[in-house]
């Protein structure tokens, strides 16, 4: 993980107006970024042609559109999480660019993989269940909003529980009781659609 300060300082300046921080910002946490990407596409099929690039340069292209030379972030944790949420909004979008279906039709079953030791009573999320997910997680933020983007950063994006911590500027036990609080919650919202469902 790159040096909090060196992060924090150049979020200030960008946001200061200076022209050539947002540019210095993402080369210093270019290889976090690809790795958080990386974490992202180890839970897809491996058949999928993603790769971790295309999620760094989406967002990018997100956050720093073309012509704008500005980021806007309150600190380190909002800078990440956003970086977290425009890679989750890609893969939602193209899975769904790909044609599946909520429910029904001749659909194929495609885990993705959850990494080892993270909500280990699900040991796979099929694609089409992502969006039931992601409803989960959007009731979890009206509830628990930090414990949501302790998900999206040890979940979604494959962060360690010190990575979590760093980014979030909380401690790391803190980390753990949000991250359990959280995985139950999703645990018991997922059984209680699957069981509406059938």
């Amino acid at each position: 993980m790159q040096d909090k300060t060196t992060v924090a300082r150049l979020l200030e300046e960008s946001k200061k107006g200076n022209p050539n921080s947002a540019s210095e910002l993402w080369n210093v946490v270019y290889q976090e970024v690809k790795q958080m990407a990386a974490g992202k596409l180890s839970k897809e099929r491996q058949t999928a042609n993603l790769q971790a690039t295309m999620l760094v340069n989406e967002a990018y292209l997100k956050l720093l559109p073309k012509g704008q030379e500005q980021l806007n972030f309150d600190n380190r944790a909002h800078f990440f999480g956003s970086i977290s949420r425009v890679m989750e909004q890609y893969l939602i979008d193209y899975a769904r660019a790909r044609g599946r279906l909520k429910r029904g039709g001749n659909r194929k079953r495609v885990p993705l993989i959850i990494a080892e030791g993270e909500l280990k009573d699900l040991t796979t999320v099929n694609s089409e269940a992502l969006e039931d997910m992601l409803d989960a997680l959007n009731k979890l933020a009206n509830v628990m909003p930090r414990a949501t983007e302790v998900v999206r950063l040890r979940y979604i994006s494959g962060l360690t529980i010190k990575q979590t911590s760093e980014a979030l500027e909380v401690s790391e036990r803190t980390i753990v009781d949000d991250w359990e609080y959280a995985r139950a919650y999703l645990l018991r919202e997922i059984s209680m659609r699957e069981h509406n469902d059938r």
